[in-house]
């Protein structure tokens, strides 16, 4: 990236953009940590009907990805972050008039959803546009812990907004994330600038850069490493968040409580923030890729055995913590490895098929693990989840031995 183009701004942009990713995130959840009995109670609803609530964001994710990822590419990530920040905006402020109506509030909460793709699918095409080579693994690692951030606040703050099931609570709760759902969509609608300054002829070429078409966007799949990556986020976002579903059930089941169990999610996020932030900045700092993902994901696999084999509070909250560590970390290594593979131009396109397949995966393993405890808990009565922990141990492995098949791609793009 030429020097001009080197203003302090960018880091505007990445902050306004990391606020709509907290948004998202804070919406998608922001039901999860009161569902029993807070929100059965308000809506006399069963449990899974309130998990709807939340399953429809990956669930509406898949469909909308692919055309979200094409929008970004061919209008700039400016336009497709503001079409998503204006959709959750909007209806986080139409939820707040849902009432004591389920069917109402499961609407508005699915057509907010469809805005997180948007959201998402941008953050490589951001980086690659503001940041020289040497910041983008570490400008993506900011950008995506926006997302780890937004996870935090729904699931610490909603409790305690919501702590007895009150429609008048939950009603102010709903006020208070459309204040910040319309602040955040504000913000970056009004801050962000869809390019840095430019001499006329290096924005004559970015323009040409931009105009792409599907057989561009088709191109990218005759690459073996991009195929390996759509397998990776398949299998490490899939298994992730499967396992933060299950977390509280799994660790109940032996005997912590639901504040252990609570704690112990919080540690992995946490763990995941400060990961976002150190490994990527490495990863620049030394221009390789490859070898910190197979780091993330080996240390990922020692973690996930460990939390399969024990009960003890302190080595489940340091075991945690390294998980969220390394394995969050691998996300923004992977989605800038990702675009330096296809090239800038179709870098939104590429991040929409990799969301595409980590929500996928996502859906598959929840169903997944469920299926395997359901099959499994009489061999272990005192932990009926230890076979589907150890299923996606075994996932991550595979995982890892994927990423030997990658070539390092930070050296050349460098060059």
């Amino acid at each position: 990236m030429k020097k001009a183009a080197l203003s302090s701004y960018r880091w505007v942009v990445l902050f306004t953009y990391m606020l709509v990713a907290v948004v998202s995130q804070i919406l998608w959840l922001n039901f999860a940590p009161i569902t029993r009995p807070i929100m059965t109670s308000i809506f006399g609803v069963t449990e899974s009907d309130v998990g709807l609530l939340s399953m429809v964001w990956p669930l509406l994710f898949i469909p909308v990805s692919i055309p979200a990822g094409i929008i970004i590419d061919k209008k700039g990530f400016k336009f497709g972050v503001s079409i998503g920040a204006l959709m959750m905006a909007v209806f986080a402020v139409l939820r707040i008039f849902s009432g004591e109506n389920f069917t109402l509030l499961l609407i508005f909460q699915s057509c907010a959803a469809l805005g997180q793709p948007f959201v998402f699918n941008a953050i490589s095409k951001l980086v690659t546009v503001w940041f020289p080579f040497e910041e983008r693994a570490l400008a993506t690692g900011i950008g995506v812990m926006g997302q780890y951030i937004g996870m935090i606040v729904a699931m610490m703050l909603t409790p305690f907004l919501v702590p007895a099931p009150d429609i008048a609570l939950l009603t102010n709760m709903l006020m208070i994330y459309a204040a910040i759902s319309l602040t955040g969509a504000v913000l970056f609608i009004a801050l962000a600038k869809e390019k840095p300054k430019l001499s006329k002829d290096e924005t004559s070429k970015e323009e040409a850069k931009a105009s792409i078409s599907l057989r561009d966007i088709k191109g990218f799949f005759g690459k073996k490493d991009f195929i390996i990556f759509e397998a990776l986020f398949f299998i490490g976002v899939g298994l992730f968040t499967a396992l933060l579903t299950w977390l509280e059930t799994i660790l109940n089941a032996r005997g912590l409580t639901v504040t252990d169990a609570g704690l112990i999610g919080g540690v992995i996020i946490i763990g995941g923030i400060f990961g976002s932030l150190v490994i990527p900045g490495l990863s620049d700092r030394t221009a390789r890729r490859k070898p910190f993902i197979i780091i993330d994901l080996a240390v990922a696999a020692a973690m996930l055995y460990l939390l399969a084999e024990t009960s003890s509070f302190p080595i489940l909250a340091a075991a945690g913590f390294i998980l969220g560590f390394f394995l969050m970390s691998a996300l923004p290594i992977g989605l800038e490895m990702s675009a330096e593979i296809v090239g800038s131009a179709v870098a939104g396109s590429a991040s929409s098929f990799l969301w595409l397949f980590s929500q996928a995966g996502s859906v598959i393993f929840i169903l997944f693990m469920d299926a395997v405890k359901s099959a499994t808990e009489s061999l272990y009565p005192s932990n009926p989840y230890y076979l589907s922990v150890m299923s996606i141990f075994i996932f991550d492995v595979i995982a890892l031995m994927l990423c030997l098949l990658l070539r390092e791609t930070a050296k050349s793009t460098k060059g």
